[in-house]
């Protein structure tokens, strides 16, 4: 026990004398520790990214069951799920709408209609390079649904997508049949 307490006391004598020349730098004192309180706003917009991410999901989910149902691939899915929640659209016609518009392919080009919505670029005023790119596509064309659908409702909003040159709902049908809902509109 002598013998811990003579090295305890040379131990010490050693640190202060390191320390008092500088041999041994002192211990940083710790960084405070920052503490955010959430507020209920905070709370709130957590919540709204956590609903908006579950609905992204679902509708993702969605709409590459309706492309894997018409044989295409669920390339398009993500996105097709993120504008169709973005527009406040179905994902179930928003990608019914890409397979019967282009078969799902991107480079899909008509006259002067181009990519997976087939958005007419000369209407629309767009760029052929622009709505090749499918991001950009699908966001232009579900712009144009979504103000059709919101204008005229479901079936009619479809045919003004359309161009209203078919007096039928041939193209409204469609698009139903293909969303997997005909018979329930």
């Amino acid at each position: 026990m002598k013998n811990t307490v003579i090295v305890a006391a040379l131990l010490s004598a050693l640190v202060m004398l390191g320390l008092q020349y500088g041999v041994l730098d002192a211990p940083a004192p710790p960084e405070p520790i920052s503490v955010s309180i959430p507020t209920e706003s905070s709370i709130k917009e957590e919540v709204k990214i956590e609903r908006r991410a579950k609905a992204y999901q679902a509708a993702s989910r969605i709409a590459a069951q309706v492309y894997r149902r018409n044989g295409c691939g669920p390339t398009y899915a993500e996105a097709t799920g993120r504008v169709a929640v973005d527009y406040g659209l179905s994902p179930r016609i928003l990608a019914a709408l890409v397979f019967v518009e282009s078969s799902c392919n991107p480079n899909a080009m008509s006259d002067s209609s181009v990519g997976l919505t087939q958005v007419n670029a000369k209407v629309w005023k767009h760029s052929r390079k622009e709505l090749k790119n499918p991001e950009i596509n699908l966001r232009i064309g579900a712009g144009i649904l979504a103000s059709n659908v919101h204008k005229y409702g479901l079936v009619k909003g479809l045919h003004a997508y359309n161009g209203f040159g078919d007096e039928t709902d041939f193209y409204s049908n469609k698009i139903l049949t293909a969303a997997g809902l005909s018979g329930n509109i």
